[in-house]
């Protein structure tokens, strides 16, 4: 077990306090506009709803949200799981099921070639479109 001698300890409250004493209204005001943009843009960030929009053959079929469970058959080729607002292929007949060991996902999309089918994840406002020839 780490032992500190209490001496060390009331020098370390004695530097604190010292730095303490040294800010100026400026550096607290500052300070805390920091804090307060950090937590708007966190908020914004993960408070929006998102979406799993489901891709076959280039055609939409259809856009799901990720705050239901649910398990949806997109064909008798491949399933797709949505749990605990993450999504995934739950079942692929593919021949090395690269889809499926890719497990649950949020950001990244999700593709399965030989059955042509692609996860992609979107909040409200992208715009931005993947393309699976």
């Amino acid at each position: 077990m780490l032992f500190v001698p209490i001496a060390n300890i009331r020098f370390m409250g004695f530097m604190i306090s010292k730095y303490l004493r040294s800010l100026t209204i400026g550096d607290l005001i500052l300070v805390l506009l920091c804090l307060i943009v950090a937590a708007a843009f966190f908020k914004a960030q993960y408070s929006k709803p998102q979406k799993v929009y489901v891709y076959k053959d280039d055609h939409l079929q259809g856009s799901y949200e990720l705050n239901k469970d649910r398990i949806i058959e997109i064909d008798e080729h491949v399933t797709i799981e949505i749990a605990y607002g993450k999504a995934r292929i739950a079942k692929s007949d593919c021949p090395d099921k690269r889809c499926v060991k890719q497990g649950f996902s949020n950001k990244m999309p999700i593709i399965c070639m030989p059955n042509r089918i692609m996860l992609q994840f979107k909040n409200a406002e992208d715009e931005h479109i993947l393309i699976l020839y």
